[in-house]
């Protein structure tokens, strides 16, 4: 399954990348971690020519839709309880009536850093939570997403703390020398056994903190840079609204390398079959073999950790966490 994402990346980076024209309610998109009837950001096509020139080859245009995850079922509205599908499990999208009529026309794709997963533990109840990342980053995003433009310093104001202290510490490691130097010249006139071990000392300190932080930056730097593209369907509300809803489809993880997470796993795009997915003149059964096997490629490119502190992903402050709890209670 898949109940909770992670998306930090400007909206403006993916639509230049992604060569989209235009981005719809944006003002709604909360960056950090996203979950169940919040809004995410989507990529759908659509056709730029009108119905008279239905003859002619219709242009494709691409859109970035935020939009609330969670589609509504057919029946919605006979219950009173408010259910959103947020997952379509691939295996039966051809069987559901929620998704049946969505598949060869209403198809998007939703790109995130990453999302979350649960692992059972062995003869326990408990589950350990996991981020699950692109370990092959974009150089193209990366490129063009720069620190400027990204406007969640919160989010990532302890990891920005971590690069500073890295950099002084790297700076402390090439005055390294200098400083040994001092200490021997202090130390030379008092004692030659203490010199040493004082000497020694201060070597070991600085080298183990320089592979800690080259480790921190490395991990903070994956994280970051990465994107994944996850393969969607989207509904439209009858209504005047026109309120647009998605849900992600999983598959099984079964060939891949995040079955030792979960027997479950989100659909991956890989950058060729995005363009197969997202072209809805593609019949859904001529493609899905295809795309199940691009699915394969992508998730091949896929690493994990395991979750130490929610802090790092979120971009909430406490009110806003506060308030997003009682939020959710409601619904």
């Amino acid at each position: 399954m898949c109940v909770r994402i992670h998306y930090t990346i400007d909206l403006n980076v993916l639509k230049n990348k992604y060569n989209c024209n235009k981005i719809v309610n944006n003002e709604k998109l909360k960056k950090g971690m996203i979950n169940k009837k919040n809004y995410i950001p989507l990529i759908l096509e659509k056709n730029e020519n009108s119905v008279e020139k239905k003859s002619e080859e219709q242009k494709k245009s691409r859109i970035i839709q935020v939009c609330i995850w969670g589609i509504n079922p057919f029946n919605y509205g006979k219950f009173e309880k408010d259910i959103a599908l947020i997952n379509a499990r691939l295996e039966t999208l051809h069987l559901k009536k929620s998704f049946k009529i969505l598949i060869n026309k209403n198809r998007c794709a939703i790109i995130v850093n990453g999302y979350f997963e649960w692992k059972s533990e062995e003869n326990s109840s408990k589950k350990i939570p996991y981020y699950i990342y692109n370990g092959k980053s974009n150089q193209n995003l990366n490129k063009q997403n720069s620190p400027k433009k990204i406007d969640n310093e919160e989010l990532y104001s302890k990891d920005n703390e971590e690069i500073n202290d890295s950099h002084n510490d790297k700076s402390e490691i090439e005055e390294e020398e200098i400083y040994i130097k001092d200490e021997k010249t202090k130390l030379v006139e008092q004692n030659p056994l203490k010199r040493k071990k004082t000497i020694k000392e201060v070597t070991t300190k600085k080298i183990k903190i320089e592979s800690l932080n080259e480790g921190i930056l490395k991990r903070i730097k994956e994280e970051n840079e990465s994107h994944i593209i996850i393969a969607g369907l989207y509904s439209v509300s009858d209504d005047d609204k026109k309120e647009y809803r998605n849900t992600v489809i999983t598959t099984s993880s079964e060939n891949t390398n995040l079955k030792d997470i979960h027997e479950r796993c989100p659909l991956l795009l890989s950058e060729s079959s995005l363009s197969l997915w997202l072209n809805v003149d593609n019949n859904y059964s001529d493609i899905i073999d295809k795309i199940k096997e691009e699915h394969i490629n992508a998730c091949n490119n896929l690493k994990y950790m395991e979750v130490q502190d929610w802090s790092v992903y979120s971009n909430y402050s406490k009110q806003e966490k506060k308030e997003n709890i009682l939020k959710y209670m409601k619904k």
